[in-house]
């Protein structure tokens, strides 16, 4: 190993140190039909281990911090129980429930009266929990319109979800719940399939407010004056150690 990388390596090291950013979160994408990376890559961008799987077991999806199901792709319904019920984070998005029929376990919204909207003008948010971490530094946009969403409207929660956000014309948005050791996530927007107005996924709020529903708030926090110290000092004795070098030589 060259000098350098042995320089990266330490410099690494001390700033994960310091920033106590010692693991990443761990995520599972169930990949299927009218598949869009976009998701994967706003994750990935932001410091999350990403794994796109075709398909899966209770076991296999142990090991992921959180799973994302958008709902065109395999499903086994008693693997993600078992996934949740054992301290899994499990987040849903529309057609979840639109293309099978989520147990009670693992529901969030109802089914009932629901509309499937695949582009509609963004109606605005009511936010009904602010505190709750799925929030954290997600600066919802103001008013309406602007641009495009995709959704399932006339849906509700059902009993025993925390009611977290609500679309502005009163279709629910985003819902939570604890089963056993772990937790549902359901958000009422498309950020997946690619004939909806998935590509919200790319807006800072939306990319943000999928962070922290699969656990990774602050994922990459900023760096701080002590790494940046840090990273200063260790340049600087790689310059040492070349100047040195050259001094020897000549």
């Amino acid at each position: 190993m060259n000098r350098s990388m042995k320089t990266l390596i330490a410099a690494l090291t001390v700033s994960a140190a310091l920033t106590g950013q010692v693991e990443a979160t761990s995520v599972a994408i169930v990949k299927g039909d009218y598949y869009t990376p976009n998701l994967k890559t706003q994750l990935e961008n932001n410091g999350v281990i990403v794994m796109e799987v075709a398909d899966y077991t209770a076991a296999s999806l142990s090991g992921f911090d959180a799973v994302v199901h958008y709902g065109n792709s395999f499903t086994d319904l008693t693997a993600l129980e078992a996934y949740v019920t054992g301290g899994g984070r499990l987040v849903l998005t529309p057609w979840s429930g639109w293309n099978f029929g989520l147990t009670p376990t693992l529901q969030i919204f109802d089914n009932g009266g629901s509309v499937p909207q695949f582009f509609t003008g963004y109606p605005g948010v009511t936010v009904l929990d602010a505190g709750n971490p799925l929030l954290k530094n997600v600066v919802l946009p103001a008013g309406s319109g602007g641009f495009d969403v995709g959704r399932i409207t006339n849906i509700h929660t059902v009993f025993g979800v925390n009611d977290v956000a609500n679309w502005a014309d009163g279709t629910d948005f985003i819902g939570e719940k604890a089963v056993g050791a772990g937790k549902v996530i359901g958000i009422n927007m498309h950020v997946i399939t690619s004939d909806t107005a998935y590509a919200v996924i790319d807006q800072p709020w939306a990319s943000q407010l999928m962070l922290n529903a699969v656990g990774a708030t602050n994922a990459v926090p900023e760096p701080t004056s002590a790494v940046l110290a840090s990273l200063g000092l260790l340049g600087f004795a790689a310059l040492r150690r070349r100047q040195k070098a050259v001094a020897v030589v000549a």
